[in-house]
C-alpha cells in the first residue's frame, strides 16, 4: 500500500530540499515557499496541480526577475528539474518508487515543546500599530493565503489570512523575505500590511525557528502573489485593479458603441 504524505505535518513535509542533480523529493520542492507547504503536492496530485505550483515558483525564481542572482538561478534550475520529473510519466513513476522506499519521520511529542528561542521571541513581541486607512498608493507584493499556524511568528504578530503585505523590513518581493527574516532573527521586523477590513497596520514579526523539523522556516504562514479569490472582490488592496478593469470595460463598450454607430450611417 502506498504510504501517504498527507499524514505528515506540513512543516515536516517541507523539511527536505532537493538540488538540480539530486531530486530527493520533487513534490516537496515544488510545494515549498518560504519553508511552508504552500501546495501540498503528493503522489496523488494531478498534472494541473503540479503546473500551478511550478507557475508560482517561476514567478519568484525566474532569472529574468532576478538578474545577476546566482542563488535564484540555481533555485530555478532546481524547480525546472522537479517539474520535468513530475510531468514525465516514466520519470515520475521511478521517482515515486524511490520515495516509497524512504521511511517518513514524524516529530516526537517532546519536539512540540516551546524552545528557548520561541520563548525569547514571544518576550520581544510588539503589539500592532494602527496607521489609519490604507493609502491608495500602497502596492502589496504578496498576500497571506491561509491562516497562520498557532504560535508561529506570523500568528504572534497578529497576521491574518488576506493581509496584503506592502513590505516586510526591506523586502518588497517574495524572493527577499527569507533573507530579511534570517538577517533579523529574534528582532522585531516591521511588516506594513493592508488588512482585508481596510486598515493600514504595522505588524511586528519576530523571526524565529518555530518548528524543530524546519529550522529554516521563520514566518509560519503561506504567502502568495495574488489575493485569495474569495476576498478579491472586496479587498481594499484590489481597489485600483477593480477600477482599472471597470475603466477598460467602459472603454471597450464605448468603442463598440462607436463602431456600431458608424455602421448604421
Amino acid at each position: 500500500q502506498e504510504p501517504s504524505t498527507e499524514r505528515v505535518p506540513s512543516a515536516v513535509y517541507c523539511a527536505a530540499r532537493m538540488t538540480a542533480s539530486d531530486p530527493a523529493d520533487a513534490y516537496r520542492t515544488l510545494s515549498c515557499i518560504q519553508g511552508f507547504d504552500s501546495f501540498k503536492l503528493t503522489r496523488r496530485s494531478s498534472a494541473d496541480e503540479i503546473q500551478r505550483a511550478f507557475a508560482a515558483q517561476r514567478l519568484i525564481w525566474h532569472p529574468d526577475k532576478n538578474p545577476g542572482d546566482a542563488v535564484a538561478r540555481e533555485t530555478y534550475a532546481t524547480m525546472q528539474r522537479a517539474h520535468a520529473i513530475l510531468m514525465d510519466p516514466e520519470q515520475r513513476r521511478l521517482h515515486d518508487e524511490q520515495l516509497a522506499a524512504i521511511p517518513l519521520s514524524v516529530p516526537s511529542a517532546a519536539a512540540a515543546a516551546p524552545s528557548a528561542e520561541a520563548s525569547k521571541a514571544a518576550a520581544r513581541q510588539l503589539p500592532p500599530d494602527w496607521l489609519g486607512p490604507a493609502p491608495r498608493s500602497a502596492r502589496p507584493f504578496a498576500y497571506v493565503d491561509s491562516t497562520p499556524q498557532p504560535s508561529t511568528p506570523a500568528a504572534l504578530a497578529g497576521v491574518r489570512r488576506g493581509d496584503a503585505l506592502v513590505r516586510i523590513g526591506e523586502a518588497a518581493h517574495l524572493r527577499d523575505v527569507q533573507g530579511v527574516l534570517e538577517g533579523q532573527r529574534l528582532l522585531p521586523v516591521p511588516a506594513l500590511v493592508i488588512e482585508a477590513s481596510g486598515g493600514f497596520v504595522k505588524k511586528w514579526i519576530v523571526p524565529h525557528s518555530w518548528d524543530p523539523d524546519t529550522p529554516g522556516s521563520l514566518l509560519g504562514c503561506q504567502l502568495a502573489d495574488s489575493c485569495p479569490a474569495d476576498l478579491a472582490e472586496m479587498h481594499p488592496a484590489m481597489a485600483d485593479a477593480r477600477e482599472r478593469a471597470a475603466e477598460a470595460r467602459a472603454r471597450r463598450l464605448r468603442s463598440e458603441g462607436g463602431e456600431e454607430g458608424e455602421e448604421g450611417e
